[in-house]
């Protein structure tokens, strides 16, 4: 019996649109909080970047090039920031490798403008089938 065997696939997976209740919020598996302070945004980042389990969610309301929410977590190889791209009544996730200080920078972006930038740096998440 072959265990190496490779899983398939597919970067064809779409979730429901959030809402965000107030001008952003933030989430952890610990708590949400709604219209946070930069400071508890980055105090959750930090805690993401202490536990490998943790991820951070943060979710504004106006939402600049159809990007509702970035959300970060540890990978093997360091963090990846993931982007929720609304594309009609669906979102899409995208996603890029990043270090401790460029998952900050996106956050303190997003958190500050609704924007990111670079957006064609990032790729359809894989998700198995």
């Amino acid at each position: 019996m072959n265990t190496n065997t490779k899983r398939e696939t597919t970067t064809d997976v779409t979730f429901e649109n959030v809402i965000c209740y107030g001008e952003r919020t933030v989430e952890t598996q610990e708590m949400k909080k709604i219209n946070p302070s930069w400071d508890m945004v980055n105090e959750c980042l930090w805690n993401m970047f202490e536990d490998e389990d943790e991820f951070v969610v943060l979710t504004v309301a106006n939402a600049h090039d159809n990007i509702r929410y970035v959300q970060a977590t540890q990978i093997p190889d360091g963090i990846t920031v993931q982007l929720g791209i609304e594309e009609g009544e669906h979102t899409k996730l995208v996603e890029k490798p990043c270090t401790e200080g460029e998952c900050r920078d996106i956050f303190y972006e997003f958190y500050h403008s609704s924007h990111v930038q670079n957006v064609g740096e990032y790729q359809p998440v894989e998700f198995y089938k």
